[in-house]
């Protein structure tokens, strides 16, 4: 048998059959070592989801197994992707998920291209992303104190991606399981909730059982997770016996995970990685290695240095924000596992008492909720009959494109002046703002922005 044939490739139209459906199989959304992952489609339209089918060899297989294993231990929290079942097409072991919009490692790529991304044609977006991907090869593979700035996500969007992926970690841990493979790609944003969630935990172990394999990627390993997986290079390459058996070496903990999202997100404030392939030692820093040292572990004065104030962040009211975001990853990439905070201590750090708002050219990333800018701002002056008259209007330029759960038309407050649209279902939103942004709306050019699902359900319009 061929690899080709061990390895799935499907073009765009074939059918699969599963889970009492036939799909049709879309664009590739991505590929590695041991699976692919299409978009696929229930015949009828109805249904929209990610196939990520593995390779035929036994060994992958058995990692198709492991990893549905990892999800039934985690599974249940609103952070975590969802799973629809799993079947098997030509030989292929097929996992079906919730299909999710894009990956912090696309939006980061694309960060000056965000129109592109956050509209609704997603096979552009798989091609832009492949020439994304080419042009920063180099940049992504080299040491973080040598690479150029580029524009990070604002405040508002670190502080949303830093506290749900907290909670996804808090449940994970509470579950005793370590995820073991946080990084950008592995990070993908839900339009529907309007939530960041972690997929892909083909590396996930229970913890205090550990797998005898390699964990965690390069610029998002911790330093016993080099350590970790410099011994099991030794133990599969080795010749000779090792003199140090397994036994004694330290296992990793969930405090790596805490690690790998320190480096997320730090990376997405500075629009680029925190470290580069050769920048985290094996076991930790020179302080850390020595016992009694009372000097700071080295990851402290990088921090200092990198997160400092951007042109985006020159107001005085960001000053204590951004002290508060030194501090926090400070005590979460420290070199001895013991003395980073865990995922629920990180929770309650001060840096999440503030309350952040998006500031006026600050990217709103797509939901499934519609604000429209320059809605007449006088509407607390029309009788009963004409304000309805409005709100009807809105209603149904909006239900042109998809049913609607819900509008607010705000008479008074931050909101006054905005109309909110809440859509069932998020592509639809998408396609309405895609449609009536710039377009001329009861008299008025609408500004068509999406807005926070958890702020429009709160009520808190601005």
């Amino acid at each position: 048998m061929s690899t080709q044939e061990l390895f799935p490739d499907f073009e765009e139209g074939t059918r699969m059959t599963g889970l009492g459906q036939t799909w049709i199989v879309g664009n590739l959304l991505g590929m590695g070592r041991c699976a692919k992952v299409y978009h696929i489609t229930t015949v009828d339209g109805s249904v929209d989801a990610a196939a990520k089918v593995f390779r035929k060899e036994d060994k992958y297989k058995l990692v198709f197994i492991k990893e549905i294993r990892n999800l039934d231990g985690v599974a249940g929290h609103s952070q975590i992707v969802s799973v629809y079942g799993t079947f098997t097409h030509k030989g292929h072991p097929c996992l079906i998920y919730e299909l999710l919009d894009f990956s912090l490692k696309e939006l980061q790529y694309r960060f000056d291209q965000l129109e592109v991304l956050l509209g609704s044609n997603n096979n552009n977006n798989q091609t832009d992303l492949a020439h994304s991907k080419s042009t920063n090869k180099k940049a992504e593979s080299s040491s973080a104190a040598n690479q150029e700035s580029s524009k990070g996500l604002s405040l508002f969007l670190i502080q949303s991606l830093y506290r749900d992926l907290l909670k996804c970690l808090q449940h994970i841990h509470q579950c005793g399981w370590v995820h073991a493979d946080l990084k950008p790609a592995n990070v993908m944003w839900s339009a529907q909730e309007g939530v960041w969630k972690v997929v892909d935990f083909g590396h996930s172990f229970e913890e205090n059982n550990q797998d005898l394999s390699q964990i965690q990627s390069i610029g998002y390993q911790s330093p016993e997770a080099r350590s970790w997986n410099s011994f099991i290079c030794q133990r599969e390459f080795s010749s000779r016996p090792l003199v140090q058996s397994v036994s004694l070496q330290q296992e990793c903990t969930s405090a790596v995970d805490v690690w790998s999202l320190g480096c997320i997100v730090a990376g997405a404030f500075l629009g680029r990685k925190l470290y580069g392939p050769d920048d985290v030692k094996s076991g930790g820093c020179k302080q850390c290695r020595q016992d009694g040292v009372e000097e700071k572990c080295e990851c402290e004065p990088l921090i200092d240095t990198v997160i400092k104030t951007r042109e985006q962040d020159k107001s005085p009211k960001f000053r204590k924000v951004l002290a508060d975001l030194r501090d926090l990853l400070k005590q979460v990439l420290q070199c001895n596992p013991r003395n980073r905070l865990t995922s629920a201590q990180c929770l309650k750090h001060r840096f999440f008492t503030h309350k952040l708002k998006p500031g006026e050219g600050d990217v709103l990333l797509p939901t499934r909720v519609l604000r429209l800018h320059h809605v007449p701002d006088d509407v607390d002056s029309y009788d009963a009959a004409e304000f309805e008259e409005v709100f009807n209007e809105i209603k149904e330029e909006c239900e042109m494109y998809g049913p609607l759960s819900s509008i607010e038309v705000p008479k008074a407050g931050p909101g006054k002046g905005k109309a909110y649209i809440e859509f069932q279902v998020a592509r639809d939103c998408q396609e309405s703002h895609a449609a009536v942004n710039g377009n001329s709306f009861s008299g008025h050019t609408i500004l068509a922005t999406f807005f926070p699902v958890e702020e429009f359900e709160l009520k808190n319009f601005f």
